[in-house]
């Protein structure tokens, strides 16, 4: 496993720019099924829609969550402008098993993202992305290899390690 940080990249043009953090994986992330939470995100260009349906989490219902195919998801940023200021991204291989709502992965307010930063919110993510407060970006990787990969493109990528972690 392996969580890396981006904060203050040169390489994307705002924090949490989808389109440029999501291109060097996206032979990765079309595969998937993602589960899509606590999310807030607008565009910074004027393209229309203004929009994505496919990620519409009706705050206040039964859905609190969004499903989306990996294609859609990248299809969702491609050639777009869009920040994410909040959000956590799973990406998992087959079914998204049915979760209840207070065991759903958040950004906002959750403390376990700092004690233990190596940590899945879900054990059968492959990949998590989380957005946090427009300020940074986590993603993580269950498969070492290809967050090792990952850096090559980000090199200022900050691996993160559980406070009580032996290196």
């Amino acid at each position: 496993m392996m969580t890396i940080q981006i904060e203050n990249s040169n390489q994307l043009r705002w924090q949490t720019d989808f389109e440029r953090l999501l291109a060097p994986i996206r032979q990765q992330i079309e595969p998937l099924n993602w589960l899509i939470t606590d999310l807030r995100y607008h565009f910074i260009d004027d393209k229309e829609p203004q929009e994505i349906p496919a990620w519409d989490i009706e705050w206040g219902t039964e859905r609190q969550f969004a499903l989306v195919l990996g294609k859609e998801l990248w299809e969702s940023v491609a050639n777009r402008d869009i920040q994410v200021v909040w959000g956590v991204f799973c990406g998992m291989i087959g079914e998204v098993p049915s979760i209840p709502d207070n065991e759903l992965p958040y950004a906002d307010g959750n403390k376990q993202m700092w004690t233990e930063p190596e940590s899945f919110q879900l054990a059968n993510s492959q990949i998590e992305i989380i957005c946090w407060d427009s300020a940074l970006t986590w993603i993580k990787f269950q498969n070492e290899n290809l967050g090792a990969q990952f850096l090559l493109l980000f090199p200022e990528g900050k691996i993160l390690l559980n406070p009580d972690a032996t290196v």
